[in-house]
């Protein structure tokens, strides 16, 4: 499918006593035509105070377009997350900021690396890049991994936190972030 609604849910869950900062824990589920993909996101807590959103139950609706489908063009200026499909790592930065100049209504692009990394870049100008670990695998029946990334990345950022905060897509996913915590660096 080229242009698709996603609705990602995203539901706080407890996280378990350590001797850490308390990560904060969330439940996310993305929902499109092709079916669901539940992720476990980790994230650290907001570093300035928060009004305490995504609250249970919080929900966010968007198109999200995949440009490698030949008939995607013609829904791109509605689009609110852009995937571009595969690209070079020497690309790959340069051709996810041109796709936001380009398409000034949309919040999130993502693009897929080679072996798997996936790098998002918000409007906001934030970047963080997720590598897939051990022994990742594809669901079948859901939203493809790139997609549902960029769907979870939206659904954060409309709940007013930052894409910094995310520390880690899984179990479901297995995806992890790497790079500085600041500013993730794309790795060849």
């Amino acid at each position: 499918m080229t242009a698709v609604l996603h609705t990602v849910r995203l539901a706080p869950l407890a996280a378990p006593p350590s001797g850490r900062p308390p990560a904060s824990l969330f439940d996310a589920r993305v929902v499109s035509p092709a079916g669901a993909r539940h992720v476990l996101l980790t994230a650290d807590p907001p570093a300035a105070p928060h009004d305490g959103r995504p609250r249970p139950g919080f929900e966010d609706e968007h198109l999200v377009l995949d440009l490698t489908e030949p008939t995607a063009l013609r829904w791109r200026r509605q689009a609110d997350v852009l995937h571009l499909g595969l690209l070079p790592a020497a690309d790959i930065g340069a051709r996810l900021v041109e796709a936001l100049s380009a398409h000034p209504g949309c919040a999130v692009a993502t693009a897929e690396r080679r072996g798997g990394a996936v790098l998002l870049l918000a409007r906001t100008g934030a970047r963080l890049l997720l590598r897939p670990a051990p022994g990742a695998r594809r669901t079948d029946g859901a939203p493809a991994l790139p997609l549902a990334l960029g769907s979870l990345a939206h659904a954060w950022l409309a709940a007013g936190r930052a894409l910094t905060e995310l520390d880690r897509f899984g179990p479901c996913a297995r995806f992890s972030r790497t790079g500085r915590r600041d500013a993730p660096r794309e790795r060849g």
